[in-house]
């Protein structure tokens, strides 16, 4: 798929395309398209509205899809192919878990530290965890730095107790 939206250059619209078929069919949607007590014409049927205006090579992978019971791997092949054109693209997702909410422009410095750090362009999602008590935890791709007080205690106590 993603041959074909390079060589269409069309990476970005194949990316919408599917991302937004994938939140269209919501998990019930998806149950009833991947049915296969309905016949097949009947469920190509249901979802030739929401194909409408979708590259062809969108509606032949959805059409195969509906065909061969496999609906419902639509979402995880949106999340997959959006991740293969990050990856190309030289963009790294990273998740930050903090104690308390970051406000913006402290989200905005924490993404730039990354950014050098890695020498990556970073898409950042952030999260709270209060058990974390203070500091943070940094996963970019496979690498995790745990800077929490939490962990911070936890060592503290492993070397006091020996």
């Amino acid at each position: 798929m993603l041959d074909l939206a390079l060589a269409q250059d069309a990476v970005d619209r194949y990316r919408t395309s599917l991302e937004d078929l994938a939140a269209a069919f919501e998990p019930r949607t998806l149950r009833r398209l991947g049915d296969p007590s309905t016949p097949v014409a009947r469920r190509l049927a249901a979802a030739a509205d929401a194909l409408a205006g979708q590259p062809e090579s969108v509606r032949g992978l959805v059409r195969l899809l509906i065909e061969r019971d496999r609906i419902a791997l639509l979402p995880r092949i949106a999340r997959a192919f959006g991740e293969l054109v990050d990856e190309r693209a030289g963009i790294a997702k990273a998740l930050v878990t903090t104690a308390a909410d970051m406000e913006s422009g402290e989200r905005e410095r924490v993404v730039a530290q990354l950014e050098r750090a890695t020498g990556k362009r970073i898409k950042a999602e952030f999260a709270v965890d209060p058990a974390l008590l203070g500091g943070a935890t940094v996963r970019v791709g496979d690498h995790l730095v745990d800077a929490s007080l939490r962990t911070r205690l936890d060592l503290l106590r492993t070397q006091l107790a020996s």
